[in-house]
């Protein structure tokens, strides 16, 4: 079934938009395809064979005359109350190829089609268009489990597991399911900063298992990172996901979601290496004391 929404920017639709998800463009909609058809910009995401997060730069053709936009052409004709001619897409399949600037000899490939759509309105032929992924390398699940293994040394073998799994059901477009796994981290977060709170005193345990979620994030917001604390409505989405959404609305909010459980493991992982930092410093200092009393 062909979406009729607005065309997504360019490293949206490259890098979010899921495989077979056909978006319908008419009039001056042609100026964002061909944005993308010769996208020539820069985005970041990870590159597999440097094993690391890098930029990468499109490498499409030059776009021909007739697909280079004068805005100032199209503002003098409206002036005068003309209006400029748009120019025409050819049906049929072209790549984006994204160079990484780390390394050109690594690229990333992504198909997309452009196709007619035809249909018959007051007896009168009407001619759109239409927009869709058909392919890519690496994966879409090949770039974000590969993305994430940097969060093992902050998630257990079974977060990194679900986290895992979550993000392989929204490659294969199953919304619903990715969102059960991403709740799931997300509530073993809070249960692991519930159990430091727990050891402390005047902890009432009655108090925090008759609270709902976002009270709880409250009570343990000094065990918990700044972006969970700041954004306890992550939950009720999940939540909202997993009971009432359907495949579809999963799939458009999983990308937001995935990245702010990103964000709160980065800021494990941030507060975790000052912790190794604070560590090293200490001993480094008691070394040097002690070399100055025996001196």
């Amino acid at each position: 079934m062909t979406k009729k929404t607005e065309i997504p920017n360019p490293t949206s639709f490259i890098l979010r938009t899921p495989l077979y998800e056909e978006f319908a463009w008419e009039g001056e909609q042609i100026w964002d395809v061909i944005a993308l058809k010769y996208f020539k910009g820069t985005l970041d995401c990870y590159c597999p064979e440097c094993v690391r997060e890098a930029t990468f730069r499109g490498v499409t053709p030059q776009p021909p005359n007739e697909h280079i936009r004068d805005h100032q052409i199209e503002i003098n004709l409206k002036r005068i109350g003309g209006t400029s001619s748009l120019p025409a897409l050819n049906s049929g399949a072209f790549e984006v190829l994204l160079q990484c600037t780390r390394n050109n000899q690594h690229h990333h490939s992504y198909i997309f089609l452009i196709k007619e759509i035809r249909r018959i309105e007051d007896k009168k032929l009407i001619v759109n268009h239409s927009i869709t992924k058909i392919g890519q390398h690496p994966s879409f699940a090949d770039l974000n489990l590969a993305a994430i293994k940097r969060y093992r040394p902050v998630l257990s073998v079974q977060l990194m597991g679900e986290l895992s799994r979550g993000i392989g059901l929204a490659s294969h477009d199953v919304g619903v399911g990715a969102y059960v796994y991403l709740r799931r981290v997300f509530e073993a977060l809070v249960e692991e900063a519930h159990r430091l709170a727990a050891s402390q005193k005047d902890w009432s345990e009655d108090d925090y298992q008759k609270s709902r979620m976002a009270e709880r994030i409250k009570i343990l917001r000094a065990h918990l990172p700044q972006f969970l604390v700041d954004n306890p409505s992550m939950y009720t989405l999940l939540s909202k996901g997993v009971h009432e959404l359907t495949e579809r609305e999963c799939l458009d909010h999983f990308d937001t979601l995935k990245i702010g459980i990103e964000l709160i493991l980065d800021e494990k992982l941030e507060a975790q290496e000052k912790d190794r930092k604070i560590r090293q410093a200490k001993t480094a200092l008691g070394k040097a004391e002690q070399q100055l009393k025996d001196s």
